[in-house]
């Protein structure tokens, strides 16, 4: 029983530590410009130990460790810039643990690679495409300004809610961050993002079509348009077949049409 205990707790990381509120906040705002000094040296290092910089000085008295600590976490480092924050958190609690420094560099070597593959799926080609879309679907039901400005409303939102959940989570796991991180499906989330991209394609050719058609054509259109998607919610990926020969017979039927009546 008590083995069992041990391993999870182990799993779950050490206890929590203390960390004031203004160093916190000031590594999370220093975190916003962890891109700042990009360079093809070090990438985002230089970023990543300027947003460490106050967990090191709270962490350490003398100024020379400070120096040391700040040049260790300076080196290279490429990983996706939202979930830096992940790093942040877990390379600042072990300072705090005073976890040895040789450690400490092997786990900060071991993220990047995990880091930037699950970032650049769930912001670059999931996050950021659906605000888009979401911003176009507005644009054209509503205005150019209220479309621009839900993008960006939702898009920073989320972005950011990234950033201040990661930093929280890499602070409460430490060093157990990497046996965590498959554990904490944002495989399965991104998968989530990537449905509402297809879903809001159908619905921005919905209505970009619907505002082409206009009149008594459009009502008919939106009909078509619910259908599908309900269609398409049931049935799948099986319902793709049968769509390819829905659409591909329909433009033949509609370009026959336009033939035969321009003759």
């Amino acid at each position: 029983m008590s083995e069992r205990h041990d391993a999870r707790a182990s799993e779950q990381g050490p206890p929590a530590a203390t960390l004031p509120a203004s160093v916190k906040v000031s590594v999370l705002f220093r975190s916003l410009l962890v891109q700042a000094a990009w360079n093809y040296r070090t990438m985002l290092g230089t970023g990543m130990a300027f947003a460490l910089t106050p967990v090191l000085r709270h962490v350490h008295d003398d100024p020379a460790e400070v120096e040391r600590a700040v040049a260790r976490h300076a080196s290279l480092f490429n990983a996706h810039p939202y979930l830096a924050s992940l790093a942040l958190g877990a390379l600042g609690r072990m300072e705090m643990d005073g976890v040895d420094p040789a450690q400490v560099e092997r786990f900060r070597a071991a993220l990047p690679g995990p880091l930037g593959a699950i970032g650049d799926r769930l912001v670059w080609a999931g996050w950021l495409p659906l605000c888009s879309l979401l911003g176009i679907t507005i644009s054209a039901a509503f205005s150019i300004a209220a479309g621009v400005v839900t993008f960006l409303l939702v898009y920073n939102a989320g972005h950011l809610a990234v950033r201040f959940w990661g930093f929280e989570l890499g602070w409460s796991a430490g060093l157990s961050l990497g046996s965590r991180l498959g554990g904490l499906g944002l495989a399965r989330e991104a998968r989530r993002v990537e449905a509402g991209i297809c879903l809001l394609i159908g619905v921005v050719s919905g209505v970009l079509l619907t505002d082409l058609a206009g009149g008594g054509a459009s009502s008919l259109l939106v009909l078509c348009g619910v259908l599908a998607l309900l269609a398409g919610h049931v049935s799948g990926p099986r319902a793709w077949r049968p769509t390819a020969w829905i659409v591909t017979l329909g433009v033949g039927v509609l370009a026959g049409a336009g033939h035969f009546f321009s003759l």
